[in-house]
């Protein structure tokens, strides 16, 4: 397994266990994130998360409150070069009864920087078309 899936893995490890000092070490900054409604934050620095920023655990929260975890279906790599990795991931979150929502579908890109693997931007394109 590459550093940078490795590290994809962890960041979605750490949303679930709501832990803000892993999730933080996760990332690269400047850190992106868009959805498909138009949400759209940059996150300059790792304090920022918890402080000024919201962590995402409580933003699913706020639109998801019987959110416990989400599962990821599907991790495919899209395009590589030695200082990045773009990703392909589709999951389901899980709420605290065990029914699983929609599968949802996401770009993440890891970047590498002075050693570092971490995730950098996250687009979420909503939900997986059904076919």
């Amino acid at each position: 397994m590459s550093d940078a899936r490795a590290q994809l893995q962890r960041h979605a490890e750490t949303i679930n266990d709501r832990d803000l000092e892993a999730y933080r070490s996760t990332m690269n900054y400047p850190f992106t994130y868009q959805n498909y409604n138009g949400v759209a934050l940059t996150i300059a620095e790792a304090d920022e998360v918890g402080t000024t920023i919201s962590p995402p655990w409580e933003i699913i929260i706020q639109t998801d409150p019987d959110w416990l975890h989400t599962v990821f279906d599907q991790i495919d790599e899209l395009a590589r070069s030695p200082s990045s990795v773009v990703f392909k991931v589709q999951f389901r979150r899980v709420d605290k009864a065990g029914a699983h929502s929609s599968s949802y579908q996401a770009i993440w890109i890891l970047t590498c920087q002075n050693g570092h693997w971490g995730v950098q931007f996250r687009h979420n394109l909503g939900q997986t078309p059904q076919t």
